[in-house]
């Protein structure tokens, strides 16, 4: 009872000392959020101030190769000249995953995509927020490039969290010509030629700590988009306003095996030109009821985005896939129950696959880590390593969409699957 008295004591002296806030008020509050994103930021990377990958062990490389530990060991051993890894102990190896990258082509494993193919670009999308797009886009990236994939991340919300995760300050460390928005505003904005404006996309793509993993970042100017687009609707006769980030990847498509678009929750000039770029969607879709209402408006405005399209365009718009991704799913009744409705009703389209709500996800936060880029847990490792399962269940089943697209379109052109690489036999 006395603890509910002072506790009630501390909220009336509170609310006694708090004064009305004006635009001054809430610019200091901003001064300071940004203040402390950067301690934190700072506190996760020290000393550099940059984000460094951790070193893959012996068993981890093999399975990402395909092969037996030891059948990895006795290759490594035959060849000195490749990567052998650095150990103390020679059964016990780490690797640097450009290393990782250098033994697969070593080993002739085959390219994920053939030559002269473009790469696919998939929307990681939802026009509601707290889904977990950002953290799909992420361990989705990572997942790939440790399998072989050169990625491409674009970060497209003014919020920048992708950005952030990434151990990169957007607001102070990422200027608005290094992001989406000059190129959106065209080669001509209001009136002027514009300084900052490139061909394509390719100048602004910055290398991240993970090797083959590179991101366009975003920063709070990138909502200026909206009214750049909606000034060239304007004032651009023919001007196409779900045209210009297709575009301007179109270059980078023969750089990368798959772009991944990190989306804004809103419906808007940004999210349309996403939509239009796109050749897959995964709609990210907790199983809450809240979330489950807002899918039917989501899909609704799709429908009416890609009517849209085909208005202007010569070819109807379609998508080699459009999967939705249950997130944040807890293994409690109610989700249960939700969960069984979805997949009735999107039997073909719901991944059999989810994303689970991990304590390990939380923990590792604040150390602005992913999951897969975790090496000391201060925690019970049986926990990460389930939520990890999860996580490579969920992007296992991704990649194979992935896949499916990219052998689908290059029948389209006409391009021949290369011969299966065959396999040592003591593999």
């Amino acid at each position: 009872m006395a603890a509910n008295s002072e506790a009630v004591s501390n909220l009336i002296t509170l609310s006694e000392t708090r004064t009305p806030v004006d635009a001054a008020g809430v610019a200091d509050l901003a001064l300071r959020a940004a203040e402390l994103n950067k301690t934190i930021r700072d506190r996760a990377t020290h000393p550099n101030h940059r984000k460094t990958l951790r070193k893959f062990v012996g068993p981890e490389v093999a399975g990402l190769l395909g092969l037996k530990v030891e059948t990895l060991y006795r290759r490594l051993d035959r060849h000195p000249e490749l990567p052998q890894g650095l150990t103390a102990n020679p059964r016990r190896r780490e690797f640097a995953l450009e290393e990782v990258y250098t033994l697969r082509q070593a080993f002739e494993l085959p390219a994920k995509r053939l030559p002269g193919q473009p790469g696919l670009v998939l929307s990681i999308c939802n026009f509601k927020g707290g889904v977990a797009k950002t953290t799909t886009a992420a361990h989705l990236a990572q997942y790939l490039v440790m399998h072989g994939y050169r990625v491409l991340l674009v970060d497209l919300d003014a919020q920048a969290s992708l950005t952030q995760l990434f151990g990169i300050l957007p607001h102070t460390e990422v200027g608005d010509d290094e992001t989406v928005r000059s190129f959106l505003e065209g080669p001509h904005f209001q009136g002027r030629p514009n300084p900052n404006w490139t061909a394509d996309l390719r100048p602004i793509v910055q290398r991240t700590h993970w090797f083959n993993l590179d991101l366009i970042p975003s920063n709070l100017g990138v909502y200026g988009a909206e009214f750049a687009i909606a000034a060239r609707l304007r004032d651009e006769e023919g001007f196409a306003f779900h045209r210009p980030l297709a575009e301007g990847l179109a270059p980078l498509r023969a750089d990368y095996d798959v772009i991944i678009l990190d989306t804004a929750p809103s419906l808007s000039f940004m999210n349309s030109n996403a939509m239009f770029a796109a050749d897959g969607l995964l709609i990210t879709l907790p199983p809450a009821m809240i979330d489950l209402q807002s899918s039917s408006l989501f899909f609704d405005l799709v429908a009416e985005l890609m009517e849209a399209f085909n208005r202007t365009e010569a070819e109807p718009k379609v998508y080699e896939f459009a999967s939705v991704l249950l997130t944040r799913v807890r293994n409690e009744s109610n989700h249960a129950q939700i969960t069984k409705w979805i997949r009735q009703f999107f039997p073909q389209e719901t991944c059999a696959n989810v994303m689970v709500q991990s304590s390990a996800l939380e923990k590792v936060g604040p150390e602005l880590l992913t999951l897969y880029e975790v090496a000391d847990y201060d925690g019970d490792r049986r926990t990460l390593g389930r939520a990890i399962d999860a996580m490579n269940g969920a992007h296992g089943e991704i990649e194979g969409l992935l896949r499916h697209a990219l052998i689908a379109q290059a029948k389209r052109a006409g391009l021949s699957e290369p011969a299966p690489v065959v396999v040592d036999a003591d593999a």
